[in-house]
């Protein structure tokens, strides 16, 4: 990255190199979230307790039918707000206006489809 921005710009290393770290704890954040308590180091347990991290239970409710909410995978505290404003219906609908791809949860769930498609994208409390 710094041969690219330049030896003259050690912030844009900077940016990239904190990104590129946090993108791989997002990931390993997830995989934990997977993992029982007796496969993850002891520190990893206490930050799932303490809300910091994804804990397993926050994170079981994802890959529950219809799949529709709770895609926060690094500590779930966004979930609420963004299921309620309808963030993630909003971003499944662009998503299919550009590749024609649909939402696993649509076809679970279509009347979900015809609400998203139909601009409708809060979830039912």
């Amino acid at each position: 990255i710094t041969y690219l921005a330049g030896p003259e710009n050690p912030m844009v290393s900077l940016f990239f190199a904190v990104f590129c770290f946090n993108e791989i704890m997002s990931q390993e954040l997830h995989k934990w979230s997977h993992m029982t308590k007796k496969e993850v180091p002891e520190w990893v347990n206490t930050m799932q307790d303490l809300g910091i991290t994804i804990g397993r239970i926050t994170h079981a409710k994802h890959h529950m039918a219809p799949y529709d909410g709770n895609y926060c995978i690094v500590s779930g505290i966004c979930n609420e707000a963004l299921d309620n404003s309808g963030f993630f219906r909003w971003m499944e609908h662009r998503v299919y206006e550009m590749n024609g791809v649909e939402s696993n949860a649509w076809k679970l769930d279509p009347e979900l489809r015809a609400k998203t498609l139909r601009g409708e994208y809060a979830l039912p409390k």
